[in-house]
């Protein structure tokens, strides 16, 4: 029983680094956040990073890791609901992200957005795992719009893996637009181009 509940205080201690990382990193940069930052805003113990990441490095691309599965599962609870038009999810999808963001102050950005710009130029961990995570992500959007008439999104001349990368590139770009003028405005644009829908 013993062995049991330590590998629980184990995992549960690193899930709140990773979170608390997370956080941190969206409202600042990789660059900025130290790793006395993590322990202080975790009220993890100094000294036992180590005991949960061997490194800097290996502890931000957990974190990509961490930040990517509640993004990948959100997509899939989204754009796989067979309750709903393809349109409609695609839509929903959207929307639900800019209600995340709306409600940080638009002040974080997109944890994938912040460390492609950052790190992937640069690091190669960074950028394979990115490249990664970027298409599964461009891979439920695509099999989501497979479903539809791409005329709807004015995205006939492309494929459907073109016109998910199309849709996620121009809302990665009214991401960083959105940090440069601190409010929701490019996301809004985002969706009333795409989708003729004001939020």
């Amino acid at each position: 029983m013993a062995r049991i509940r330590n590998q629980e205080a184990y995992h549960d201690t690193r899930s709140k680094l990773l979170n608390v990382g997370m956080n941190l990193i969206r409202a600042g940069s990789y660059e900025s956040v130290g790793i006395n930052d993590v322990l202080r805003a975790s009220g993890v113990p100094k000294g036992s990073f180590y005991h949960y990441f061997q490194s800097k490095e290996e502890f931000g691309l957990e974190v990509a890791n961490h930040y990517h599965d509640q993004q990948l599962q959100t997509a899939k609870h989204v754009l796989q609901n067979s309750t709903q038009p393809p349109f409609e999810r695609l839509i929903t999808f959207f929307r639900l992200a800019y209600k995340d963001f709306e409600a940080r102050g638009f002040s974080h950005g997109c944890l994938m957005c912040n460390l492609s710009t950052e790190l992937a130029d640069q690091t190669p961990a960074f950028r394979a795992l990115l490249k990664k995570h970027w298409h599964a992500l461009c891979t439920q959007i695509a099999s989501c719009i497979k479903g539809m008439d791409k005329s709807e999104l004015g995205l006939e001349h492309l494929s459907d893996a073109e016109a998910g990368d199309w849709l996620l590139n121009s809302w990665s770009g009214a991401l960083t637009r959105m940090k440069a003028v601190g409010n929701g405005e490019p996301l809004r644009l985002f969706v009333k181009t795409t989708f003729n829908e004001v939020i």
